[in-house]
């Protein structure tokens, strides 16, 4: 009786390892500019606002284009940058070089999906693996816009308060 009920918690226990070791990393759509189409002309617009500000400010560092994509009165939920476009602009500096605009996000997009005044963006992002040290693993990524007269009104992320934010450079995670 014993040896049957260590053969089932060792099976029980070999079945949530696998399931730990089972996840599929999160791949980046082929054809980003895809994800920009859309049968109503203002959720077009807004979704491509919202990848036109990525590439411009999140990746290019390009702070002198803010009041192109970003409200004055910007409202930001991240805990580690203070709402309004000044404070953005700051933040933006602080943690990233001027580098040129690319064509297409940098980041492998998973998805851009428009509903109403809101876009969101899903793209693959890379952390330190706790139980593999010097090996990272693949996570996704969402920032929310709400877009109000053409430009970037709010935005959400799922980034925790932390010091270390107010200095990471996101596009150097694959370096």
């Amino acid at each position: 009786m014993r040896s049957i009920k260590n053969i089932v918690c060792w099976g029980i226990a070999f079945a949530f390892t696998g399931a730990a070791v089972a996840q599929e990393p999160p791949t980046g759509v082929s054809d980003q500019m895809a994800l920009l189409k859309s049968d109503d002309p203002q959720l077009a617009a807004n979704k491509q606002l919202v990848f036109d500000m990525w590439r411009a400010l999140v990746q290019g560092g390009r702070t002198d284009l803010a009041p192109k994509y970003i409200r004055e009165d910007y409202i930001q939920h991240n805990p580690n940058v203070a709402s309004g476009r000044d404070a953005f602009v700051e933040y933006i500096k602080k943690t990233r070089p001027v580098r040129p605009i690319a064509d297409q996000i940098t980041f492998p997009v998973v998805a851009m999906v428009a509903e109403g005044d809101i876009v969101v963006l899903a793209t693959v992002s890379y952390k330190d693996d706790p139980t593999r040290p010097g090996e990272k693993y693949a996570t996704t990524h969402f920032d929310m816009f709400r877009i109000q007269d053409g430009l970037i009104a709010e935005h959400w992320d799922s980034v925790p308060k932390d010091p270390a934010m107010l200095s990471f450079d996101p596009n150097t995670q694959n370096e």
